[in-house]
Order: structure tokens, then C-alpha cells, then sequence
């Protein structure tokens, strides 16, 4: 009897066509697609670089709290220049600036909605 020694691949489970959307090779769902618009809308608002979907994809994966308060609006947060990282508040961020004094945090203010 021949051996067949090709492997055989476990079958994929495909999301229903329409409940996802593709962003930055990612599959999300419709649901987390609408928070994702909602937190690049207000970091546009308050001036945050990378005010874009792929920048919102990322703190809502890496912060979700920084996200949630953005989200909420009416906040303070602050962003790091010179490495990238999101801070809370303005005690992170002086905290931060301790630690690293070469680093250049910059502070925004998101409006409510």
C-alpha cells in the first residue's frame, strides 16, 4: 500500500463573509472596526500623530485604558516623542521624562464628543 507522506493542513475556519474588515493584514471584526474609526476620529480631533486607523489598531491592542479614555474624550494624554510610548497622565509622563531626560513628552488634550 503507498505511503502518502504529504501532510495534511487543518481546516481553516473562515469568519462570515461581511462581519470582518481587513486592516494592516489583520482581520477584525465589524464591531471592533467601529471603535478602531471611533479612537482615529478623536485623536485627529486632539491633534495625536498618527491619528489614522492603523495608529488607533495599535492602542486599542497595546492600551486598551489609554484607548477606553480617549474614547470617552474629555482627557488629557501624552505621547512620548522620542520613543513612542502612550502615557495616561501627567504623572506617567513626568515619571517618564525622569527616567529618560533626553526623551520630549508631548501632552494632548482630547474634547468630548
Amino acid at each position: 500500500m503507498p505511503h502518502d507522506s504529504r501532510k495534511t493542513r487543518p481546516e481553516r475556519r473562515k469568519a462570515p463573509a461581511g462581519s470582518t474588515v481587513r486592516i494592516d493584514g489583520l482581520h477584525v471584526s465589524r464591531a471592533a472596526w467601529g471603535r478602531v474609526e471611533a479612537l482615529a476620529e478623536q485623536m485627529a480631533l486632539a491633534g495625536i500623530p498618527r491619528a489614522h486607523r492603523s495608529g488607533a489598531l495599535d492602542m486599542l491592542l497595546v492600551q486598551p485604558e489609554l484607548a477606553a479614555q480617549v474614547l470617552a474624550g474629555g482627557c488629557r494624554v501624552c505621547r512620548c516623542a522620542t520613543c513612542g510610548t502612550w502615557l495616561l497622565n501627567a504623572r506617567e509622563a513626568l515619571t517618564h521624562q525622569d527616567e529618560g531626560p533626553e526623551h520630549d513628552v508631548q501632552g494632548f488634550t482630547v474634547p468630548p464628543r
